[in-house]
């Protein structure tokens, strides 16, 4: 029961500890680097600089825009956002549920530049609804509100400013009248807070959250029959009474399902070439172990028509990727990403951060000032912590000296590449016994 309740739990847990850290119920106004989108719960805060090493709300977070970010408390709501118009510029404003699923998103891709004020509220609101306005009904209490716009380069960053000045989240009264929303409390994760012996501090944060959880049909039985193991929306969890022996037990099942949700990460999905794509998208439906393995890898993440996200741990031989090594990725011209939107690959700490490295690159793709493509439009990519020189620097994405992972982005990926038809190229050691081929790439 504790491997069902952690794999169940894990990104109920995960979604929580985002929503606080960014929140941060102790001192909302607490500075916050200019990286982060945090602000206080029921406001919008906005990220002024892009993601970089620093940035460490959430894992894999992404380098190509910039994050307009809030967590609502839904009993103090409802609530509208109110965006400026987007032109031509990519956007899109997310949102996700307080299990980590998203199932509304709206943008560039269904409403062009000009999005109608969107009014979010919570399973209990019977309320008036606005005319005009797109309807988002959290399924929880919580409900996180993520937007992101695309910035082309530094200095883009000013006009991006501007339209992030622009963006409003208020509580609505009704008659049209809107005011900034209460600052409501939380309930502080109990594991985090209490002391609780490692092994069961999920369990005891996932207790807290329960005890904010509105029950579902489907969720019913299941939830019911945590109580086995001291879990309860009553009373979140109480393991002081268990016997030692039993602690144990549960203790030993936390530590299997979180290696079996970490397992998972190695193949959320299609694997092809090291290469692993989910194309569940962000709605898992009963896949609570997909569901799971997403959260620890890339909570949070959007649709697939939105966005897919290719990760690759592994290279061509089915290596872990390291930075202790130097890598190629090649693209003939008719392989490139197959995008309506733009692509990126992004590399990380095998944790999911952002890795410091001494040109400031923490990703490439088709919009990188000075990436070079071959005569034949092929591109070859770098992935090396060595400084290549200058003929080899404008392709390359710089690695840190032990494991990584890469993460790429489609954004808006063309049909062929939602449904599976497309997939990236190996991540190819070079070994310098072979010698590279006409386009500079090595065979493993």
């Amino acid at each position: 029961m504790a491997v069902r309740a952690t794999v169940w739990g894990y990104p109920l847990v995960r979604a929580a500890q985002l929503r606080q850290k960014a929140t941060q119920p102790e001192h909302p106004f607490a500075p916050r680097p200019t990286t982060l989108a945090t602000a206080p719960i029921n406001r919008i805060g906005q990220a002024r600089d892009l993601a970089g090493p620093d940035t460490r709300i959430g894992v894999a977070p992404n380098n190509d825009t910039l994050y307009s970010l809030a967590f609502v408390d839904t009993q103090a709501g409802p609530f509208q956002l109110d965006t400026p118009d987007f032109g031509t510029r990519y956007y899109i404003f997310q949102f996700g549920e307080a299990d980590s699923e998203t199932r509304q998103s709206y943008g560039q891709s269904s409403h062009g530049g000009r999005l109608p004020p969107i009014f979010i509220a919570g399973p209990d609101y019977r309320g008036e609804i606005p005319k005009g306005t797109k309807v988002v009904r959290s399924a929880q209490r919580y409900l996180m509100v993520a937007g992101r716009v695309l910035v082309d380069g530094s200095q883009d960053l000013p006009n991006v400013h501007r339209i992030q000045d622009a963006i409003r989240l208020r509580k609505w009264l009704g008659e049209g009248r809107l005011v900034e929303a209460p600052i409501t409390s939380q309930r502080p994760l109990a594991g985090d807070i209490n002391g609780a012996p490692n092994g069961l501090k999920l369990l005891a944060n996932l207790g807290t959250v329960l005890e904010d959880w509105r029950v579902s049909k489907e969720d019913a039985d299941f939830i019911a029959s945590l109580r086995r193991i001291g879990l309860t929306t009553e009373n979140g969890f109480r393991y002081a009474h268990l016997p030692a022996v039993e602690r144990a037990v549960i203790e030993r099942g936390v530590a299997d399902g979180l290696a079996i949700i970490r397992e998972k990460t190695r193949h959320l999905g299609t694997l092809s070439g090291g290469w692993t794509t989910s194309y569940a998208g962000s709605r898992f439906g009963g896949d609570f172990l997909l569901r799971a393995a997403v959260a620890m890898d890339q909570i949070y993440v959007l649709d697939k028509d939105e966005a897919l996200y290719p990760v690759a741990h592994l290279d061509a031989q089915g290596q872990q990727l390291d930075g202790r090594n130097t890598y190629t990725l090649c693209f003939r011209k008719q392989d490139l990403p197959p995008v309506d939107g733009f692509w990126s690959i992004t590399l990380y700490y095998e944790k999911g951060f952002l890795a410091a490295n001494p040109i400031g690159r923490y990703s490439i793709g088709d919009r990188t000032p000075g990436i070079v493509y071959g005569p034949d439009g092929f591109l070859r990519l770098l992935i090396q912590n060595d400084d290549p020189g200058e003929e080899g620097r404008a392709n390359w994405l710089p690695a840190p000296r032990e494991p990584f992972m890469l993460m790429m982005r489609l954004y808006r990926p063309e049909a062929r590449a939602a449904e599976a038809g497309w997939h990236p190229p190996a991540v190819r050691p070079v070994n310098p016994k072979v010698p590279p081929d006409s386009a500079g790439c090595r065979s493993p």
